[in-house]
């Protein structure tokens, strides 16, 4: 697979090394000196041990000092990475580091400039010229004039391979004398180019990782926006509904059961017509009242008209009238000027909470406290019943925890279920204070 080449990372010595000095090529053949090839054993070790856990943000960087002491050790004048375009046209070299006065590695070698340098690479042919131009084939004109405009004596490409394909090249160029270029060292040249190769991978998947990353947490932002757009077309629905409910519906039966009080008077009280038309005057009114009921349900106009603490407590009177749940209820130190949202949540999550203990619990007592203090806003909801395991009941549906969960991450809040089979449950909410998010 072929990586996107990064920037071009390149350095210069700040002091040069000048004409005549500096180490002596390290040709490391047979012939070569031990303290040389242990020299050159103690650097590849070293640069093996960096590359290893290397953080992806300093990985070009220690590629750029790397190339800048094996420049120095084997007494070239240059040194650069490359890799292969994303369109496979060319070459870019991604770092490098050249002794002051020597020409630059070209920022990116295209197939039209030295065409047959890059099919050379292209095909993962190893490149090496002890003496240039006279090393060079016949058919590299391009590259024939390329040495000699620069001055170049020796060269060394090394492609570098994953799975089979070639993902860039590790080069090296010199000017000020000709250097050799020794299997052995070849072959410790072509394992250093495969470090940086794989540093350069695990840092690109890094990179990778953190975009996916990034992509899944403004995903998860959208979704969190369309949720709450979904709650608040749900919330806007139920307020219509309540609206049409409270206005009409419950006046209409009160209408009925006027009337129906007025057929009475014209019955004789002793007939069965007076007493049917009784019990229906009755029905109508229990049923105005139900309609009235599930009008506050649907939306707590309460909130608005008298506030929160005064609306929950509504809230638990009706369920215990409703249900024959006893709901112990109490509250303290409540800021009365609660964002709408905040309070809306509070009070849709101990309904739904109630909901719960009324439909599961197999109890007939609850408790729900709201306290407030400086810092946060607790709802606590709380029962003696059956319980159930708080871990395993996310992977179903139907207690409607989701719902809680998605209302609460809505205003920023934080909500605890703490339930175990046989020992009841407890439903922890905490709202942070107006503008304290922390």
């Amino acid at each position: 697979m072929r990586t996107e080449p990064a920037p071009l990372h390149a350095r210069v010595r700040p002091a040069g090394r000048e004409e005549g000095q500096g180490p002596p090529p390290a040709d490391l053949d047979s012939r070569g000196q031990p303290e040389e090839r242990l020299r050159f054993e103690r650097l590849l070790t070293n640069l093996s041990a960096t590359f290893v856990n290397v953080a992806a943000d300093l990985v070009d960087a220690q590629i750029e000092r790397a190339l800048e002491r094996l420049v120095d050790f084997l007494g070239v004048e240059r040194g650069g990475f490359g890799q292969i375009s994303e369109d496979g046209r060319g070459i870019q070299a991604t770092h490098s580091f050249v002794v002051p006065g020597y020409p630059p590695l070209p920022p990116m070698i295209l197939q039209e400039d030295l065409p047959w340098y890059a099919a050379q690479i292209h095909r993962g042919e190893l490149m090496r010229f002890d003496r240039l131009p006279e090393d060079a084939p016949a058919e590299a004109v391009h590259e024939r004039a390329y040495v000699i405009k620069t001055g170049m004596k020796s060269n060394l490409a090394i492609p570098l391979k994953a799975g089979g394909i070639v993902l860039g090249v590790l080069s090296f160029g010199a000017f000020r004398e000709f250097r050799a270029w020794p299997d052995e060292l070849v072959q410790r040249l072509q394992t250093i180019g495969e470090i940086f190769a794989n540093a350069l991978a695990r840092k690109r998947a890094d990179q990778e990782l953190h975009a996916r990353e990034e992509l899944l947490r403004k995903n998860q932002d959208e979704l969190r926006l369309l949720a709450g757009r979904l709650l608040q077309s749900q919330e806007d629905e139920r307020a219509r509904i309540a609206r049409e409910m409270h206005d009409d519906w419950t006046q209409r039966l009160a209408v009925l059961a006027i009337d129906a009080a007025r057929l009475e008077t014209q019955l004789d009280p002793s007939s069965n017509a007076h007493g049917q038309l009784q019990g229906m005057r009755g029905e109508l009114v229990r049923l105005s009242e139900d309609v009235h009921a599930l009008s506050r349900h649907l939306h707590p106009s309460i909130l608005d008209d008298l506030g929160l603490v005064a609306a929950l407590r509504s809230e638990c009177a009706s369920v215990t009238r409703r249900e024959g749940l006893a709901v112990a209820y109490r509250s303290d130190d409540v800021n009365p000027s609660l964002p709408k949202d905040v309070a809306l949540c509070v009070y849709r999550v101990a309904q739904e909470a109630l909901r719960n203990v009324v439909k599961h619990a197999g109890t007939d007592e609850a408790r729900v406290s709201l306290v407030g203090s400086g810092r946060e806003l607790v709802l606590t909801i709380q029962d003696r019943g059956v319980g159930f395991d708080a871990a395993g009941v996310r992977s179903r549906a139907g207690l409607g925890l989701s719902s809680m969960e998605e209302r609460v991450r809505l205003v920023r809040a934080q909500i605890s279920v703490d339930s175990e089979p046989g020992r009841g449950t407890t439903v922890t909410v905490r709202f942070p204070a107006a503008g304290d998010e922390s």
